[in-house]
């Protein structure tokens, strides 16, 4: 879409530059005074019309038709940003649905050998025939649990297929890597994202398309005012044939603005230049939400991954005690497997944060229009002021349009 867009901005672009085609326009005229005297009352005329538009209003058209094909460029640079980010959203939900489904998978391990620890122990007399049946529950749902997760992992590995644009079984025999999501996410400071920040909301891809929407409506007023005086006059010089003598011939044609001076048209531009300026304040207060709340959820995702992995080492230490404690006979296997089974729920809920926190990285991104990777903070340097000023239109000199006509009287 956004590449059809550009095609039409073109498009317009090369019809506001092209010339208009000349014409051969042929006049005939009938004498009825001459019908008895002159040797033939016809009389013939020819000429090539060729009209020639005033430079004011040839420049605000072409200034009108370049400022809408460089906006249809900036939006279709913007909505590969955004493709990119649905493309990463998609990649991490992935690698987080394959990452659980393995999980769950020693979820169900440790709890089927926990169930069996049980019934052993419901058999010897040392458990309640209860703590086997809510043990063996336990191993049920879990296993449930992992059915579901692979249907989760099916489901997003077709939906990145489809976020990519290829079929699902295609995907499938290229093997995706994700070892960049094995390692810590990028940690952007406060200072570079405030600055970043202040450089998203004037480079913006959206934010300069909707400021060369302005300049589009700045030239439409130009060429509403060009036409004030109710446009270019014509000449149209030409040629006729009359009793074998050939004369040349010259109309003009002035228009008079006594009924209008082009107001409305002018109030018009008026109206649509400071429709684009509040236009143009809104992308930017919308593009400073969407920065906002992408800066949120990012920091709520790294202080949820923050807890995950405090939780999850403090699992991992109180594992490796009850390890211990049971190599050297102080416990049983039983309370062994409880300790692993609380590991693996906080390295899950670890691993849900970090998912979080990629998707959320990768929704900054998309805002800022900066790869966060990166350490320098280069952007485009045709950016759009933040408060544009109402620009006071220039005004055009009278243009003296040639047009080449027929010489048919009270025709243009």
């Amino acid at each position: 879409m956004a590449q059809a867009g550009l095609q039409l901005a073109e498009a317009d672009l090369q019809t506001a530059r092209q010339w208009p085609n000349p014409r051969l326009q042929l006049g005939l005229k009938y004498d009825t005074t001459a019908a008895l005297l002159a040797p033939s009352p016809w009389t013939v005329g020819a000429a090539i019309g060729l009209l020639l538009v005033s430079h004011a209003q040839r420049g605000a058209q072409a200034a009108q038709a370049e400022a809408g094909v460089r906006a249809a460029r900036l939006l279709l640079h913007a909505t590969s940003w955004s493709v990119q980010a649905q493309v990463q959203r998609a990649y991490v939900a992935l690698w987080s649905a394959q990452r659980q489904t393995a999980l769950q998978q020693h979820v169900v391990d440790a709890n089927l050998e926990l169930q069996g620890r049980i019934a052993e122990r419901a058999q010897s007399g040392l458990d309640s025939p209860l703590a086997a049946a809510l043990a063996q529950q336990e191993a049920q749902t879990a296993a449930l649990q992992r059915t579901r997760d692979r249907g989760r992992e099916i489901a997003a590995h077709a939906a990145l297929a489809a976020t990519i644009g290829v079929p699902d079984a295609t995907l499938r025999a290229v093997h995706i890597d994700f070892t960049t999501l094995d390692s810590t996410p990028p940690q952007p400071d406060t200072a570079r994202l405030a600055h970043l920040r202040a450089i998203a909301l004037e480079r913006r891809d959206d934010v300069r398309a909707a400021w060369q929407r302005v300049q589009a409506a700045q030239a439409t007023l130009d060429r509403a005012l060009a036409q004030r005086d109710g446009g270019p006059p014509t000449i149209a010089p030409g040629a006729e044939r009359d009793q074998g003598a050939t004369r040349l011939t010259a109309t003009a044609a002035i228009p008079l603005p006594l009924f209008n001076q082009h107001q409305g048209q002018i109030a018009a531009a008026r109206a649509r230049l400071a429709q684009k300026q509040a236009a143009l304040q809104q992308v930017q207060a919308r593009a400073l939400a969407r920065i906002e709340r992408a800066e949120a959820t990012l920091q709520a995702a790294q202080r949820e991954t923050r807890q995950a992995d405090s939780l999850h080492a403090a699992d991992l230490a109180l594992l490796q005690a009850d390890e211990t404690a049971r190599g050297k006979g102080w416990i049983g296997p039983v309370q062994v497997l409880r300790t692993r089974l609380r590991a693996l729920a906080a390295e899950q809920a670890g691993l849900q944060a970090g998912a979080a926190q990629w998707q959320a990285l990768a929704d900054l991104q998309a805002a800022l229009q900066h790869d966060l990777a990166r350490t320098g903070t280069q952007m485009p340097k045709d950016a759009a002021p933040a408060s544009p000023a109402h620009a006071q239109p220039a005004t055009p000199p009278h243009a003296a349009a040639v047009a080449w006509h027929r010489v048919m009287p009270g025709v243009r």
